[in-house]
């Protein structure tokens, strides 16, 4: 039993570690700025179709999968980039002025900057797992964002907890921090898959 759960867990580390190393080899492939998005979605697909297969992960696939759509996946995943820029660059701008009111102001930005993010994961996750366009897939993600707030707060409290883990032990971004992520957002999305899914059915 003990054998068993340890390699259960050897297996979803070892996956997890591979998904971050494609991760990284696909990013400096695209030179990194052209790189991220087409990485994530990458492995992101290669996890939707292998799970803890980690016998089916294989370079080549995950190579093949990044070429697919490369200058249409960069442009989506630079506009959701773009948008985060723009409002985080205005919510430091923000903290420049000395007035109470400017509060509201800061949270609607901090809202603003939250549900961008939200979005392009959600979205990410979504046109891996199914066929269908951007637009379509930007609606289902919009309606993930405002179905449940419980578990949206939890999708965004683990992921703050991800982002200190990662600035506190920068080796975890090197090794785990990428595909752990992917794996988390899936696991939290599953509920909204289901959804989907009957209402294709």
């Amino acid at each position: 039993m003990i054998g068993q759960t340890a390699q259960n867990v050897f297996i979803k580390v070892y996956v997890i570690f591979l998904m971050t190393i494609y991760f990284w080899i696909f990013t400096v492939a695209g030179l990194v700025v052209l790189g991220i998005g087409p990485s994530l979605r990458a492995v992101t697909e290669m996890f939707m179709d292998n799970q803890w297969q980690y016998q089916n992960y294989h370079l080549k696939d995950g190579w093949r999968q990044f070429k697919t759509n490369f200058w249409q996946i960069n442009l989506h995943a630079w506009l959701f980039l773009g948008v985060l820029a723009i409002l985080a660059y205005n919510l430091y701008l923000s903290t420049q002025i000395k007035e109470a009111w400017i509060l509201i102001i800061q949270f609607i930005i901090i809202f603003a900057i939250a549900m961008a993010f939200s979005l392009g994961i959600f979205t990410l996750l979504i046109r891996s797992r199914y066929d269908v366009s951007f637009a379509n897939a930007l609606k289902l993600a919009t309606a993930q964002f405002f179905s449940n707030f419980s578990r949206l707060l939890l999708f965004l409290i683990m992921t703050i907890a991800l982002i200190m883990a990662a600035a506190k032990w920068p080796g975890i971004i090197l090794f785990l921090a990428p595909g752990a992520y992917i794996v988390f957002a899936n696991w939290f999305s599953r509920k909204w898959y289901k959804q989907i899914d009957n209402f294709l059915s």
